[in-house]
């Protein structure tokens, strides 16, 4: 066989053949063969040259589903159930049933009342399309799309870490404010999560030049300013953050970027540019229900000047704060001792440092900016939680990794176990004592028999209690027991471990008390909810009224909806979703138009003339903490018992059966 053949046969007989570099090219000569120039190798050589690759299998599947996968499905299921589980317990609040009216309305080709949000406006005129129109309906479709929340994180995981970026998912998943506002047809959840993912993802363009970031950032932009006004507070500095950045970046040096654009000629070929289109045209088709709706973006834009009109007057300064410590205090304390940490770092000590501080320096804004200003609604505490809880979520992954590095240098688990874990379980006992202690205080005003010695001893008048007088028992039980618990955690594995071990006692006994209030505020079945974040409430009696009403006309006329029904226009938007569906309504502010009705609703004492015979119904719950301090603040704070509440009532009038 001639040579030249048995190299050619040798040579694609051979599997394994080193691919050329895809930057490679090869030298070829002009015509004249003088000039030589390069050209890149050939798609076919590059096709036979290609390593294969395996066919997927079910272990190459197994594979891919690493630990942190597994964690994040986790994490996003039980982001899901909380937020879809027992949706419809409760009716929907008059702020919820201005959305819900409006889309129904216009589905039903009616005018269109006012209503704050045109993204909810737009999830909800789908929902009502494909499934009808129902309490769950109306909250179902933002409560599913907030779960995603959950994986913003993920966007940011070269800054956070993979360990802070599973601990932030899954403070995300069960965050009580964003669970509820997840809940209750509140933007804020949506708008927070939008912004703060494209901030995140024009990051990562800004860093690795991928359009697909930019270009998924600006449709997340778009959705998020449709949806409420909370998402400016994030955008605003995050955009302030990402300028100065920019000018600062050239100072004495050439910024790569800015040469690249400059030598674009094609305008349309430009990232930017195109980034510009799709946030546009997401802006309008969802602020426009898909151009079906003009309105739409007339409320789209009043956002930003509700957002700007917050700072026409002053408001109290606590509102934003309060609902921190009362709610999310891990994630107060955690994400406050990040945005630190990450302000204070020298140059780039960590990756994604810059970040972070965006981030820092975004939740720093919306905590003054809604603290100074005169908007008050508690969805406002979105804008400054979800930053915060990135933040805690580094902090504690950062924590996390430092003490599971330290136990591997210093004897390992058999170490942690005869050192730290003895004095984490009496921490955790002492935890335990205290909290009966003070729960026994607040219902009883005495304290279980071991402590309440001391106390008697210390109130000089029992007839009275004094908190002063059960603090200072308290401490003088507490503070020689944890001396004694940390100086023995000093001896055994020293001072550096049991600082750690502090940290994560307290992040425990937080981690509890967040589970707490996140069941708590979302599935407790107390009527009024007693909650700061739920001011106004609708009752379950407003659904008792009409199941009433569909009774009677079933008995009348053989139909649930066919009754003849003249309602007050004071029952505002709640009544007109809760009668929807009864074909012959009449609302009027002239209650007595309705002397010919079959019913009559109407908040008046007093019913149209004739003889009529009447039921009274709770159709609102006004519920705020005045007046609370001292042991009334606390018994609120554990039980949820007290502070003043108000029903306002209506009355269905039938005519008297002769």
């Amino acid at each position: 066989m001639p040579k030249s053949s048995r190299r050619n046969k040798t040579a694609f007989s051979t599997i394994n053949v080193a691919a050329p570099d895809a930057s490679s090219a090869r030298k070829i000569a002009d015509a004249d063969g003088q000039a030589a120039r390069l050209v890149a190798p050939s798609p076919l050589v590059d096709e036979i040259l290609a390593p294969k690759t395996n066919a997927l299998t079910v272990h190459s599947i197994t594979d891919a589903f690493t630990l942190q996968a597994v964690a994040y499905i986790l994490i996003g299921i039980a982001a899901l159930l909380l937020r879809v589980v027992n949706l419809d317990a409760r009716p929907l609040a008059p702020a919820e049933t201005q959305t819900a009216v409006a889309a129904w309305q216009f589905l039903n080709g009616n005018p269109v009342g006012a209503f704050p949000s045109p993204l909810l406006f737009t999830l909800d005129w789908i929902a009502f399309l494909l499934f009808g129109a129902f309490d769950l309906t109306a909250r179902g479709l933002p409560a599913a799309l907030g779960a995603f929340i959950v994986f913003v994180p993920l966007l940011a995981r070269n800054a956070l870490g993979r360990t802070g970026a599973v601990l932030a998912s899954l403070l995300l998943a069960f965050s009580p404010t964003l669970v509820f506002f997840a809940r209750n047809l509140a933007g804020a959840d949506l708008a927070v999560g939008g912004a703060s993912s494209a901030l995140i993802l024009f990051w990562n363009y800004r860093e690795g030049k991928n359009t697909r970031a930019l270009y998924a950032g600006a449709m997340l932009a778009a959705l998020a300013l449709t949806a409420d006004a909370t998402a400016y507070a994030i955008l605003f500095p995050g955009a302030v953050y990402f300028a100065v950045a920019w000018i600062w970046s050239k100072r004495g040096v050439s910024e790569p970027e800015a040469v690249d654009l400059a030598q674009d000629s094609n305008v349309l070929q430009n990232p930017y540019v195109r980034a510009g289109a799709l946030f546009a045209l997401t802006y309008v088709l969802a602020a426009t229900t898909f151009l079906l709706n003009r309105d739409g973006l007339g409320v789209a834009f009043n956002l930003l000047g509700a957002w700007l009109a917050a700072l026409s007057n002053l408001g109290a300064l606590t509102t934003p704060l309060n609902l921190l410590l009362v709610y999310e205090p891990l994630t107060t304390i955690f994400g406050l001792a990040g945005a630190v940490l990450a302000l204070t770092l020298r140059g780039q000590a960590a990756p994604g440092v810059g970040l972070l501080r965006m981030f820092a320096f975004a939740a720093l804004f919306a905590l003054v900016w809604y603290s100074l200003g005169s908007d008050k609604q508690a969805a406002n505490v979105v804008a400054i939680a979800l930053p915060l809880i990135l933040l805690a979520g580094w902090f504690i992954g950062n924590l996390v990794e430092r003490a599971y590095a330290d136990i591997r240098t210093s004897g390992g688990l058999r170490s942690m176990l005869s050192g730290e874990m003895p004095i984490f379980l009496l921490l955790l006992f002492l935890t335990t004592f205290i909290y009966f202690q003070v729960g026994a205080f607040l219902q009883q005003t005495r304290f279980l028999p071991a402590l309440d010695a001391f106390y008697q001893l210390l109130n000089s008048d029992p007839a009275n209690t004094s908190l002063v007088a059960a603090f200072v028992a308290l401490a003088l039980i507490t503070i020689p027991l944890l001396v004694v618990f940390i100086g023995l955690s000093v001896l055994l594995v020293g001072a550096a471990r049991t600082t750690t071990l502090l940290a994560f006692t307290i992040l425990v006994i937080l981690s509890l008390g967040l589970l707490r209030a996140t069941w708590l505020l979302n599935f407790s079945a107390d009527e009024p909810l007693r909650e700061l974040v739920a001011p106004v409430q609708t009752p379950l009696a407003m659904r008792d009224l009409v199941r009433d009403l569909e009774w009677h006309s079933q008995i009348r006329h053989g139909d649930r909806h066919e009754m003849l029904i003249v309602a007050d226009e004071k029952l505002g938007a709640v009544g007109h979703w809760y009668l929807r569906n009864f074909s012959h309504l009449e609302w009027t502010n002239q209650i007595a138009s309705g002397v010919n009705a079959e019913a009559v609703v109407s908040p008046a004492p007093a019913p149209p003339p004739g003889d009529w015979m009447g039921q009274r119904y709770r159709v609102q719950a006004d519920w705020l903490l005045t007046n609370a301090g001292g042991l009334d603040l606390w018994k609120w704070f554990m039980f949820r018992q007290g502070g003043g509440e108000t029903w306002q009532t209506t009355m269905l009038w039938l005519p008297t059966i002769k």
